[in-house]
């Protein structure tokens, strides 16, 4: 069984502004620089068209995790994750897969970016196949997922002032 989230975030520019971040290289490489520093890496990025392709590994320390987490699967996270922006018009669309090494766990949702000011929707769920305890893992990956694109948000708006 999966748990479902909704999180928006909002931007105070437009969608044209943050196209022009998202659909460059260095921007992906700042933004794991700062929001995922010392656990993330950019593994590649294409710009193809209309369409970015972004594949990073990330991953949350031991420290950072809730015990129900760390009882099940002890040790610092590795998360994969690829995500795909397509411009089309006034929006972006997209889709974000992650997977945490080593265990039974992905999540997976598509964004919409649209607006001005921008607002990024993200409709998803977490998967996490473990009996008994799986619900409770959902929540927190869904908690720190949110965590995560709060972050993000964050330091593209810091980009988006420079």
């Amino acid at each position: 069984m999966s748990s479902k989230f909704e999180h928006s975030v909002s931007y105070p520019s437009s969608v044209s502004a943050l196209w022009s971040l998202l659909s460059t290289e260095q921007y992906w490489r700042d933004l794991i620089a700062a929001t995922n520093g010392d656990h993330g890496v950019l593994e590649s990025f294409t710009l193809d068209g209309d369409t970015v392709t972004v594949i990073t590994k990330q991953g949350v320390g031991a420290e950072n995790l809730p015990s129900v987490v760390t009882a099940v699967r002890p040790g610092d996270l590795e998360i994969p994750r690829t995500s795909t922006f397509t411009l089309g018009g006034a929006a972006i669309t997209g889709r974000m897969e992650a997977s945490v090494s080593g265990a039974p766990a992905t999540i997976s949702g598509d964004i919409t970016i649209a607006g001005d000011p921008a607002v990024a929707q993200y409709l998803g769920s977490a998967n996490v196949a473990i009996p008994f305890v799986g619900g409770k893992i959902e929540k927190a990956v869904i908690e720190q997922v949110g965590h995560l694109l709060d972050a993000e948000r964050d330091a593209t708006v810091d980009f988006l002032g420079r």
